[in-house]
């Protein structure tokens, strides 16, 4: 009988699937290892680390030089259109039209222009928090080395833990001391934006 058929059969009878389970966890707890286990709240690693608000912090400023720009060329798009509207009964149909037009593809422009610089920074974010993951997950290992841990929980997964277990503040202390920061590798459009090129990649 296959293990999905077992599952099935099991429905109809919870205390003899039950019953059977037992048997097979009681049989196999001796071959298990004690747990000893050690506890990450990987959130606020990689949140509080001196990193991570390093890496924040370089994304916050690109952004806020890709608004500036993008808010002055909205700004002249609408400018724009508003002579435009006041011109549409001078005009000609045809010449309205295709100012029109002109108008709409550098509307346009700007639109793609706008998310492939989005796209483009938030690939540089998930490249430099990459770095600061790996170096988190190096301290965890050696952590659990030290205390001789054979299980890591995630604080997510954890309901209730006692005092002792969740080493969140010792990872986060190590990693700054190891990674107190990190250079964002920014995209040549992200460097143009801010008015400089863009700085080495670490």
């Amino acid at each position: 009988m296959s293990r999905a058929l077992i599952v099935r059969a099991f429905v109809g009878f919870p205390l003899l699937a039950m019953a059977l389970l037992i048997g097979l966890v009681s049989a196999r707890a001796q071959a298990l290892p004690t747990p000893a286990v050690i506890v990450v709240d990987s959130t606020q690693v990689l949140r509080g680390s001196k990193a991570a608000k390093d890496i924040q912090g370089q994304i916050d400023k690109q952004m806020a030089a890709y608004s500036k720009q993008v808010s002055q060329q909205e700004n002249q798009l609408q400018q724009m259109r508003d002579e435009l509207e006041r011109q549409r009964t001078v005009l000609a149909p045809d010449v309205f039209n295709s100012r029109m037009r002109e108008y709409q593809q550098r509307y346009e422009l700007l639109d793609r222009s706008v998310q492939g610089k989005r796209k483009a920074l938030q690939q540089s974010y998930n490249e430099a928090m990459a770095k600061v993951e790996n170096a988190a997950l190096q301290i965890i290992s050696d952590l659990a080395k030290e205390r001789k841990a054979n299980l890591v929980l995630t604080k997510a997964a954890v309901i209730f833990d006692a005092d002792g277990f969740d080493v969140t503040t010792e990872v986060i202390k190590r990693l700054d001391a190891k990674l107190p920061s990190v250079t964002v590798n920014l995209p040549k459009e992200a460097a143009d934006a801010s008015g400089g090129p863009p700085p080495a990649k670490k």
